[in-house]
């Protein structure tokens, strides 16, 4: 009961003080929202300043939020459901709304079955199970959350180090690319960390530098590690892909009867558990995947241990080779990984695919520096990258962000003027006058700092 009441204190101190997770929309800003997103925020146009995304307002918080919350679920039946692939994905997806001030009533949303009670946080109750049939469900995290890893191998380049450690799986398949495979087949977590070169240049431990991703991969003697395409355990890049698709649905661009061809970028490769998933959910010639890695020690790690399949690297000698390379095809690779630059690769794409229709339906930004930033290039609002990007978008495309954003509106990817600046710069250079910008926080027990932010470049007109 402390901790409870500690936390909601928080939580109405953090309502007052933070403008960017209000769940209180702006003025001009549509409440209504795809269920499992906060509100969408509409951005006006001109520069970000501190009242872009306003405070609440001293009263009437809690009848903003049950308006936000009414609305949120009238939605709910038209995009709760974008298909048997997003069904695992989408449930991942859990809303944190900072309207803690209006007591009971405010940490409860009305739907139509009656009212449903909003967690915070779980203290002292077990997670409830979403999908039983998951394989990175909830329940089995813990494998790989709790306690060190085996070392597996570490990988040095010009960026730091990329180290692989390995957890114990209890639950155990025996996938095998083709069927079945001569040998025992052993699942396995394992975790990709990057850290900082130090100066006697010594690998780092498992438990040093900062955590990337965790695959299940299925190793067997004599063989490279395979990842296994139909599990995603981490709760970000599953919260990331509900928000790409459902954020398709919602425009009108994904119907859930006839699953269109969709092509997608992916800006960081980690283990490559998102582009591996990609191109397996989606049916065969219905996707391609582009993703974009500079570091060699994370390609060399994600290809000899974390089983991300080495025949989907394109080692092009620069960008104009790769955007060449991407257009013509790709030797009919649907998942193919350019280790070039996301600004390089885009800004030669823009001129190869001019006046083409190689744009994208999704795009995930998913990179960080060894201290958790985004790279400065990819969120400048007049650099090559999104500049490229604005005209690289199918007309009702979603984007998605993910920053290192903790609780308290801060983290490795900046302050809230800092995140407020990088979200501004995405959608100004992504939406129309009519796209939306809006913000989803993860699962709180697998993941408390990642913020994701998602765009929809037409926005839902209207299906509001």
């Amino acid at each position: 009961q402390v901790l409870k009441l500690r936390a909601r204190t928080a939580f109405r101190r953090l309502a007052r003080a933070r403008p960017l997770m209000s769940s209180v929309p702006a003025a001009g800003a549509s409440a209504a929202g795809p269920s499992g997103a906060s509100a969408f925020l509409s951005f006006a146009p001109s520069a970000p300043t501190a009242q872009t995304l306003p405070r609440s307002p001293a009263s009437g918080g809690s009848a903003s939020a049950s308006a936000a919350a009414a609305a949120a679920s009238s939605d709910a039946g038209r995009g709760s459901a974008t298909g048997a692939a997003l069904t695992s994905a989408a449930s991942a997806v859990v809303l944190v709304a900072f309207a803690a001030r209006g007591g009971k009533r405010a940490r409860r949303r009305r739907t139509a079955g009656g009212r449903v009670e909003r967690h915070f946080f779980n203290f002292g109750t077990p997670e409830p199970e979403v999908d039983a049939n998951d394989p990175g469900r909830v329940g089995v995290v813990k494998e790989f959350q709790n306690g060190s890893g085996d070392f597996v191998t570490a990988s040095r380049s010009d960026f730091g180090w990329a180290v692989v450690s390995e957890h114990a799986a209890s639950e155990q398949d025996g996938y095998w690319p083709g069927g079945a495979a001569e040998g025992e087949v052993k699942q396995v977590w394992r975790e990709l960390r990057l850290a900082k070169a130090t100066e006697d240049d010594r690998p780092p431990s498992v438990n040093e530098g900062t955590g990337q991703t965790v695959v299940k991969v299925s190793v067997k003697d004599g063989e490279t590690p395979v990842q296994v395409p139909y599990c995603m355990p981490l709760a970000y890049p599953k919260t990331m892909c509900a928000i790409a698709m459902a954020g398709q649905h919602l425009q009108g661009a994904l119907p859930l009867d006839d699953v269109p061809f969709q092509r997608c970028l992916v800006v960081g490769l980690g283990g490559g558990s998102m582009p591996v998933w990609l191109n397996h959910t989606f049916p065969d010639g219905r996707i391609v995947v582009d993703a974009l890695e500079i570091d060699p020690a994370v390609i060399e790690a994600a290809t000899s241990a974390m089983g991300f399949p080495s025949a989907a690297v394109r080692p092009m000698a620069d960008a104009t080779a790769a955007a060449e390379d991407a257009v013509s095809g790709a030797g009919g690779e649907s998942l193919r990984m350019y280790p070039i630059a996301g600004e390089a690769f885009l800004e030669a794409l823009g001129e190869k695919a001019a006046g083409g229709d190689y744009k994208y339906d999704m795009v995930f930004i998913d990179a960080f520096d060894k201290a958790g930033r985004v790279p400065p290039v990819l969120v400048d609002p007049d650099g090559p990258f999104l500049k490229a990007l604005s005209t690289l978008l199918t007309p009702k495309a979603a984007v998605v962000m993910n920053l290192l954003v903790g609780m308290t509106g801060s983290g490795s990817s900046g302050g809230p003027k800092e995140i407020e600046a990088m979200v501004y710069a995405v959608h100004q250079a992504c939406c129309s006058s009519s796209g939306e910008a809006f913000t989803v926080r993860t699962p709180m027990n697998e993941s408390s700092g990642n913020q994701l932010y998602g765009f929809l470049t037409a926005g839902r007109g209207g299906r509001r």
